[in-house]
């Protein structure tokens, strides 16, 4: 079963909500993305996996995509390493399956066939994506979840394959491997006055 993910549009204030709560500095983010299938349903949602890459981007420092079909993301991968200097490196999903960790992929891009751009500062490189926080987001609609990605130290988020609740409060419950994860409703905390924020900004300092 699978679900449509109502957040996706506007996934940015959600994606750094969850960083905040899991205590994770978005520099030290490795983030991984598992495609959708090519004849999935992102046709019905209101933002597919590039849309959300790109709400994304100007956060990351490192980036691997796993998919099916690496021509959809040849031109996003190139104007992001021009624009942003993050540089994307694409697997086939059969990748997954020998996963290892984040640091494993940039020793083996550069021979890989779908490697977008060279590594800058190889070394240097490796040394940040080794200390690098793991994150994946699923976005796969088929299928039972990726279990085998979770370890510690990598969270393993699903898009479609579990709900994403809105509780009582309008706090929203995320699936993050075989747990969850609350977060503050976005929507309200964007509805403050304008001058809450500079306030709390006044008061904090």
């Amino acid at each position: 079963m699978s679900y449509s993910n109502r957040f996706l549009r506007d996934f940015r204030p959600v994606f750094m909500a969850i960083l905040k709560e899991k205590q994770i500095d978005p520099g030290q983010l490795a983030l991984e993305i598992i495609d959708e299938e090519p004849e999935g349903r992102g046709i019905f949602e209101p933002a597919g996996v590039r849309e959300v890459l790109e709400q994304l981007s100007e956060d990351l420092n490192f980036l691997t995509i796993y998919t099916e079909r690496p021509a959809y993301f040849y031109e996003y991968a190139e104007t992001m390493y021009e624009e942003n200097g993050l540089v994307v490196t694409i697997f086939p999903k059969k990748k997954l399956r020998s996963v290892g960790n984040v640091s494993s992929h940039s020793s083996e891009s550069r021979g890989g066939q779908m490697q977008i751009c060279s590594l800058p500062e190889e070394t240097g490189q490796k040394m940040r994506l080794a200390k690098a926080c793991q994150m994946v987001l699923d976005f796969e609609w088929e299928g039972e979840c990726h279990f085998g990605q979770m370890r510690q130290g990598r969270y393993y988020i699903p898009i479609h394959k579990k709900p994403w609740k809105i509780g009582e409060n309008l706090d929203i419950t995320i699936p993050i491997g075989y747990n969850t994860v609350i977060v503050k409703d976005i929507q309200n905390q964007r509805k403050k006055p304008w001058g809450d924020r500079f306030e709390e900004a006044f008061y904090s300092s």
